[in-house]
């Protein structure tokens, strides 16, 4: 019965994800890349526990992370305040400093938008003062 209960909950959320893909409807004070943000590290923050592995694609990954690193909601510009983050996984680097961080870019992703889950991974001159932070 559990199993059919999570399967019609699943179902119904990819149902509601489909329906609404489309929108340009968002929160009020929402910026456009904030659902992708959304998206993205919400199913890492269910699936990371549960040890499920959830590839986050790349190129949106990218782009959300951009949009995370500048935003004021998130507090990332404050983080990562005289810090260059570098992505392992692809041609991606941002910020400057003299601390640096570097991982891939979804596990910058995840510390950008305040998960600690994602300290466990990176490396740099930067992490303490970042983990102290989260």
């Amino acid at each position: 019965m559990a199993g059919a209960v999570a399967r019609f909950a699943r179902d119904e959320l990819i149902a509601q994800l489909r329906e609404t893909a489309g929108s340009a409807r968002r929160a009020p004070g929402a910026a456009p890349l904030d659902p992708l943000a959304d998206a993205i590290v919400h199913g890492q923050d269910v699936a990371r526990p549960l040890g499920r592995d959830r590839p986050m694609p790349v190129e949106q990954t990218v782009a959300a992370l951009e949009h995370v690193r500048t935003s004021r909601f998130y507090g990332a510009r404050k983080h990562f305040r005289d810090t260059r983050l570098i992505a392992t996984d692809c041609d991606w680097a941002a910020g400057e400093g003299s601390r640096e961080l570097r991982r891939p870019v979804g596990d910058l992703l995840m510390v950008a938008t305040g998960r600690p889950a994602g300290l466990a991974t990176l490396s740099g001159s930067a992490l303490d003062r970042l983990a102290a932070a989260l």
